[in-house]
């Protein structure tokens, strides 16, 4: 269990404790990934929320006994699929579950932190008629010397369960134009508090029924899910943001097992199923607009 040390100023309790998100269930899709979940978990525990959880398991040898003994007092509802079911099918059986207003998506290497504010993400969400709201990522980008040397020395903190987190924003929004055969990308500028656009980050609070009005995300996906999520989220007509006010800590320190790097490695023949359900054949200023190539 790492104690999360408080790196920005003391606000009201209000704005991160989460014991009183009583129509908000958090998803969670994992994979070969325990010590990840684990830590994910003491961070929305340390948090107070008591409500709905529900996690999706297709590991080899799922670890649901463990998980259950470590949290018994989280209200956990955890689903053993079979291996290498996905990461989009994995989410529309939670989905499936899900019988909040709200839920959050969650990926397993996610830790909560006092910049988390869902309760303020769901302000957002209400106020401004939005369906789903995306936040931001914080994690050391390794490309410069003092990034690696302040990652090295928050690793070995780690040795004594002190977490250190990163300061670094990483932000994933977009906005896309779908041109017969094209997926063109769009950068979609920044303006406080919220910046509409087409596509966000897999951390994110969602209004449950819009996104089961679409069906959700396409089962067959082991990889670009996510792309063909938001395309799907833009041809129903959802009103998609993100914020800078929200995000999560993204865990770069704990190790990652061979078999879930393995399974990672086929995302690129899935990016192109993910493309084929549109008849798009090209996405345009993809590396320009997200700072990735689409079939890394």
């Amino acid at each position: 269990m790492y104690k999360i040390i408080n790196l920005v100023p003391f606000e009201k309790k209000e704005k991160y404790y989460l014991d009183k998100l009583t129509d908000v269930s958090i998803l969670i899709k994992t994979l070969e990934r325990p010590e990840q979940l684990i830590n994910q978990l003491y961070s929305i525990k340390k948090y107070k929320f008591n409500g709905p959880i529900i996690i999706a398991d297709d590991s080899k040898i799922p670890y649901k006994e463990k998980i259950l003994s470590i949290f018994p007092d989280l209200n956990i509802t955890y689903i053993n699929l079979p291996f290498d079911t996905g990461t989009a099918e994995g989410r529309n059986k939670m989905l499936e579950l899900t019988h909040t207003t709200f839920f959050v998506l969650c990926d397993d290497d996610f830790i909560f932190e006092p910049r988390t504010r869902i309760p303020v993400m769901r302000k957002l969400l209400l106020e401004n008629n939005l369906d789903i709201l995306g936040g931001v990522f914080r994690q050391y980008n390794l490309k410069s010397r003092k990034d690696k040397l302040k990652f090295n020395f928050s690793k070995w903190l780690l040795k004594f369960n002190i977490l250190l987190p990163a300061t670094n924003i990483f932000e994933y929004h977009a906005s896309f134009d779908l041109e017969g055969s094209v997926c063109r990308m769009k950068k979609a500028p920044y303006e406080p508090p919220f910046t509409l656009c087409d596509m966000t980050h897999n951390f994110f609070i969602a209004k449950t029924d819009k996104v089961k009005s679409f069906g959700g995300w396409n089962p067959i996906l082991k990889g670009g899910e996510h792309q063909n999520f938001f395309i799907r989220a833009k041809l129903n007509d959802l009103k998609v943001a993100t914020t800078r006010q929200c995000g999560v800590i993204h865990d770069k320190w704990s190790l990652t097992p061979v078999l879930f790097k393995e399974l990672r490695d086929r995302s690129p023949k899935y990016k192109k199923l993910a493309l084929l359900e549109f008849n798009i054949e090209h996405m345009e200023n993809y590396k320009e607009v997200m700072k990735e190539d689409f079939f890394s």
